[in-house]
């Protein structure tokens, strides 16, 4: 059997990886706002990877739609995408030694039977102590410090962790490992992913 992924976003970072460890899909355009009733931070962003899903589904009859959506929780806040340098250089004082969770919703829709799955896959990234002067160079040096919650793991970041529990691949909005678990629930298996 062979079965086609769609994902629900054109982030090319996101596709990138899912490409990398053989979750071959064609991306579209979800275009929907990110907004959810939930004021539980796990059924706040299963609920708006469901919406992302579903705003494809109509499009899509010939296989699997994946939605995806990513926040980070410090002291029980959503920290959400900052929309300037101040917020972005908030959010990086309020992640110096502290944890932050990272959180993503995952939907996966069966368009052949309408069959739905959501879920989350959270990580705990604790920071060390970031000094004033390494804030600075970081907001100077950091090309991507508007994404969510204003730091990027794998670039300048890495250097102010002590310690990371759980999926990396969660912390760069993609949690690989819970996604593939969740098309084994529908007896989709990597040799049925068609290219």
């Amino acid at each position: 059997m062979q079965v086609k992924l769609y994902l629900a976003s054109t982030s090319k970072f996101k596709s990138s990886i899912l490409n990398r460890v053989g979750l071959k899909h064609q991306t579209m355009s979800s275009n929907i706002e990110e907004k959810s009733s939930f004021k539980d931070p796990y059924e706040y962003v299963k609920d708006l990877s469901l919406n992302k899903a579903l705003s494809i589904k109509d499009k899509i009859t010939d296989g699997f739609i994946i939605g995806l959506d990513t926040i980070v929780l410090i002291n029980n806040k959503i920290i959400e995408k900052p929309l300037n340098i101040k917020e972005a250089r908030l959010n990086l004082e309020n992640s110096s030694n502290n944890l932050n969770k990272v959180i993503t919703g995952i939907t996966i829709i069966n368009t052949l039977n309408n069959k739905i799955i959501t879920d989350y896959q959270e990580t705990l990234v604790t920071f060390k102590a970031i000094s004033k002067e390494d804030i600075d160079y970081y907001l100077e040096n950091e090309p991507d410090i508007m994404y969510a919650s204003g730091f990027i793991i794998e670039n300048i970041a890495s250097n102010f962790i002590s310690k990371i529990e759980g999926s990396y691949y969660n912390i760069l909005g993609a949690p690989v490992e819970k996604i593939y678990e969740i098309l084994n629930k529908f007896n989709v298996y990597l040799k049925d992913i068609s290219h």
